[in-house]
C-alpha cells in the first residue's frame, strides 16, 4: 500500500518519523520549503502539501514570515499511530480482496470441472446427471475418517466426485483413503433424491 501513496504523504510521514527519532526536536525550526524540496528532490508545492498535513495535525506550527516550527512530539506520535493503524487496515482489506478473487477463481474452476464431469457421465450413461452439495457438520462423527472406512457409498448410494475443503482446495475424484473432515463440502452424484436424503442423515446421525 505504501507505494500507492502520494509523494507528499510519504514526506509528511518521513518528517514525522524524524521528529519521533529525535532528529528534529520539539521547538526546533524546520528547514525552509526550498531546502526541504531540495532534500526530498520534489517541488516546493509538494513540500507545502506535506507541511499542511502536519500543521493540521498540530505537529508543526507555521508562522508566516518567521518559519516552520516543531510544535508537538506527542501529536507526532498520535499521527504515526493513526497512519500505522490505517496501513494495517488497508493491508487487510487488500488481502481480503485477493482471497475473494481467489475464491471466485476456484469456484469458476470447480463449476467448469463439474460441468465437464457431468457431460462425461451423461455421455457414458445417456442419463441426465444432477450434482448436489452437502457440508460435513462441525463435530461430525466421521471427522478424520476415510471414505472407505465409513463405507460411504454402501450406506448412501451416493458417489463423492469432489471435495472442497474450508480453504477452498479442491480434491477431484477422492479415493477410499481420502479423509473426510468437518466443514468439507462434498460434491455428490446421487442415485435419486432418496440417496441425497440418506447422505444428510448419514452425516448427521451416522449408521443406524
Amino acid at each position: 500500500m505504501e507505494e500507492k501513496q502520494p509523494r507528499y504523504i510519504k514526506i509528511a510521514h518521513d518528517i514525522c518519523s524524524k521528529i519521533l527519532s529525535g532528529e528534529f526536536q520539539e521547538g526546533d525550526t524546520l528547514k525552509g520549503r526550498s531546502m526541504l524540496a531540495s532534500m526530498y528532490n520534489v517541488s516546493p508545492e509538494t513540500i507545502r502539501k506535506a507541511i499542511i498535513i502536519l500543521a493540521d495535525e498540530g505537529i508543526l506550527e507555521v508562522k508566516q514570515g518567521v518559519g516552520i516550527f516543531i510544535d508537538s512530539v506527542v501529536k507526532a506520535k498520535a499521527y504515526a499511530d493513526k497512519w500505522e493503524a490505517k496501513s494495517s487496515v488497508d493491508e487487510q482489506y487488500e488481502k481480503v480482496n485477493k482471497l475473494i478473487e481467489q475464491a471466485n477463481n476456484i469456484n469458476t474452476e470447480l463449476q467448469k470441472a463439474l460441468s465437464d464431469m457431468k457431460d462425461n457421465f451423461k455421455y457414458q450413461t445417456n442419463e441426465a446427471i444432477t450434482f448436489q452439495k452437502a457440508v460435513i457438520p462441525e463435530n461430525c462423527w466421521l471427522n478424520n475418517k476415510t471414505i472407505g472406512e465409513v463405507y460411504f457409498w454402501n450406506y448412501t448410494e451416493a458417489t463423492i466426485v469432489a471435495v472442497v475443503d474450508q480453504n477452498n482446495n479442491i480434491m477431484p475424484s477422492p479415493g477410499p483413503d481420502y479423509p473426510l473432515r468437518s466443514g468439507d463440502t462434498l460434491i455428490l452424484v446421487s442415485k435419486d433424491d432418496l440417496s441425497f436424503e440418506r447422505v444428510v442423515a448419514f452425516l448427521t446421525h451416522g449408521i443406524k
